[in-house]
């Protein structure tokens, strides 16, 4: 562990907490663990077969050994990788002559190292510009040392590289030592930290923006001591702004809380065996140290026993604590025993463990199981001398993780191991364009894979919707995917649109059957039958056309709307019967006759009879005579009509009976029905 003490002391800010060096290093290490997006929580998905991969990581994993290219090559000096975020950038700090701190920003896509230094940053010896916390959008957040050496906070943004400066409402600005120090910034830009009053007392700060403008809240754990060098040291902030930390009472001895982002603060954590007495000496302290938060809620940290021996502990969102410890840690030395770092969404926890000789390695320790996987050593790292061995300083959701290594001349190296990448997911059928709805799979090659995929837009991740069938797509629509294995890493994102050309909604019609004969007067019935197609669901009307003379159609139902299947309307088609007419006797020469006859049979029986009174018998014939010719003037015959209905006419008729849909696009389909009309 000794290369964590000197890479505090060559940071120089040793002077932030109580027991110098052993503060320092919890500054550096420990600031950065956990955070969401910076080394730890930038993703909240579980990952598939945890203990599996984190089994095989010593086998299957790669280390990369990086330099800032400024960096001074001397002893103390050198390259640190601090916080990785969940695509594998990586935001740290590099040391240069006469051990002058810089920030830089490495880009995992390519390697590629920015360098950068916050205005104002001094330049003297344990003075510039200490980055520790990287989000998922590159913002980068830590703290400067004036040529004052006074402290003030930064954040650098990650499309931009604007770095703006800040220092918490009420902190020291121009006071050695004293004023604001940010360790953690989560995905919502969020920043966490501790600012040092006048006093050297440690107070606890959040950092939000609204609508462009940036406002501080400032807390302390009621039972934290109020002298110099104690008070209240937030260490990590999550994304729903729920931060854990550590507080020093008036006896210096460390406790752990929690504060919801509501404010409320749970207190204290206390492992079980933390030692209760400040040990006073050498670079430990007592007590129990959080350093960050998983996806539940539960919180990984440090405690230290009576003996001054580093030990693990978790403590479960319930409350529950277990504790754990690396086969093979040491009890003596600068830092003995197991001290984890970091922790990322997954519980998955990153750490270093110092041997019995001295040399520093790291450790990870999977959640699901507790299986804990060591050494982990960067080739290069050395192995005898003060300083030695690998330090990992944050994991993240993938289990990547990103450190620092002394070599043999005590010259410090950025290191990131990362897994092979599992194999980019594929979709069947292909993307592209269809005229129908699909039914789409994926797929992936690396055995055991689970994917992960979105429709939305945004790109998955290890908490994005777990694939387990097949995927309707009815519309035009993109999928993204990745895959997650043991001993991997995230696969590339893949991406599959499909646009779907799928026919206007439709309808048929059909009528059954398709030939009615009836007889006048009465009436038949067919079926009409409206068929959807390609989702067709409005209301339908029908209508006749073409029916003969004094024909007419009605249905019931006079209007229908499909539902996912066929539907019917009855049609019924009425005819109307010939009627009686009045009609003369003869043709015209019979209408002549009678109105000769007419006027001559008055004339003889009316007038003539008041002559010859005694003819009174042919006046009784003649009346008669008349009734039967008045009575052929309204008896049906073979005279032409003098009014009256010959009914629907015998013969064969094409009716058209047509089906619409009103809307956007209005719809007109007809079939057609032969009626046959007999009397």
């Amino acid at each position: 562990m000794a290369i964590i003490s000197l890479t505090a002391l060559a940071l120089g800010i040793a002077p932030l907490t109580t027991n110098a060096v052993t503060r320092a290093w919890i500054r550096v290490s420990g600031s950065k663990a956990g955070c969401p997006g910076c080394g730890g929580h930038a993703s909240y998905g579980s990952l598939a077969n945890s203990a599996r991969r984190l089994a095989s990581a010593a086998t299957t994993s790669t280390i990369t050994s990086f330099d800032a290219p400024g960096a001074g090559a001397a002893m103390l000096q050198g390259t640190i990788g601090a916080s990785i975020n969940t695509a594998g950038d990586i935001a740290g700090i590099y040391l240069t002559t006469p051990n002058v701190a810089h920030g830089f920003i490495r880009l995992a896509s390519t390697g590629a190292i920015t360098e950068f230094d916050a205005p104002g940053a001094g330049t003297a010896l344990n003075q510039g510009t200490f980055a520790v916390s990287i989000d998922a959008a590159d913002d980068v957040a830590g703290m400067y040392a004036d040529s004052n050496n006074a402290y003030h906070g930064f954040v650098r943004d990650g499309a931009t590289g604007t770095i703006t400066q800040f220092d918490v409402t009420g902190a020291p600005t121009a006071i050695k030592h004293r004023g604001t120090v940010p360790l953690s910034v989560n995905a919502a830009g969020d920043i966490t930290g501790l600012y040092v009053d006048a006093s050297a007392v440690r107070h606890g700060f959040v950092r939000t923006v609204a609508n462009g403008s940036a406002s501080f809240t400032t807390f302390n754990v009621s039972s934290a001591g109020t002298s110099g060098t104690q008070g209240t040291i937030p260490m990590n902030i999550d994304a729903s702004g729920n931060i854990t930390g550590f507080y020093i009472d008036a006896n210096g001895v460390f406790h752990g809380f929690l504060r919801a982002a509501s404010g409320t603060i749970t207190a204290p954590i206390d492992a079980p065996g933390a030692a209760a007495v400040a040990a006073g000496h050498g670079f430990t302290f007592a007590g129990s140290l959080p350093v960050g938060l998983d996806a539940a809620g539960g919180i990984a940290g440090i405690f230290s026993d009576a003996n001054s021996v580093f030990h693990g502990f978790v403590r479960e969102a319930n409350g529950t604590i277990s504790t754990f410890d690396v086969t093979g840690a040491g009890t003596t030395g600068l830092f003995p025993g197991t001290t984890p770092t970091s922790v990322n969404g997954a519980g998955d926890i990153a750490g270093v463990y110092e041997d019995a000789n001295g040399v520093s390695h790291g450790f990870v320790r999977a959640a699901s199981d507790g299986t804990i996987t060591a050494p982990l050593d960067a080739p290069g790292a050395g192995t005898t001398g003060m300083i030695a061995g690998t330090v990992p300083f944050s994991i993240n959701a993938a289990d990547d993780i990103t450190g620092s290594y002394a070599d043999s001349n005590g010259t410090f190296h950025g290191f990131v191991l990362t897994s092979p990448a599992a194999a980019t997911p594929t979709f069947s059928p292909s993307p592209g364009s269809y005229s129908s709805t699909q039914t789409v799979t994926i797929s992936d090659a690396t055995t055991g894979a689970s994917i992960y995929y979105t429709t939305d837009g945004t790109t998955p991740t290890t908490g994005s919707t777990s694939y387990s069938g097949s995927i309707t797509v009815d519309s035009t629509e993109t999928i993204q995917a990745i895959a997650a294995a043991a001993g991997f890493s995230n696969s590339a994102v893949a991406t599959a649109t499909y646009t779907i050309n799928a026919p206007a909604p439709d309808f048929q019609v059909s009528v059954g059957p398709t030939t009615l004969t009836i007889v006048a007067g009465q009436s038949g019935e067919a079926t009409f039958t409206v068929t959807p197609e390609n989702g067709f669901n409005s209301p339908v009307n029908f209508a006749c056309n073409g029916l003969p003379a004094g024909a007419a159609c009605s249905f019931s139902p006079p209007s229908v709307t499909p539902d996912g299947a066929p539907i019917a309307s009855t049609l019924t088609v009425t005819t109307t019967a010939p009627s009686a007419a009045l009609r003369l006797p003869g043709g015209s020469s019979w209408r002549l006759a009678y109105a000769a006859v007419f006027p001559l049979l008055v004339l003889a029986f009316g007038f003539g009879a008041r002559r010859r009174e005694g003819l009174r018998g042919l006046r009784f014939i003649g009346f008669v005579i008349l009734l039967v010719v008045a009575s052929g003037l309204t008896s049906c015959g073979g005279g032409n009509s003098g009014g009256g209905n010959t009914g629907t006419p015998v013969g064969t008729s094409s009716v058209s009976v047509s089906a619409s849909a009103a809307g956007g696009g209005a719809i007109d389909h007809s079939a057609t029905l032969t009626i046959i009309i007999t009397h």
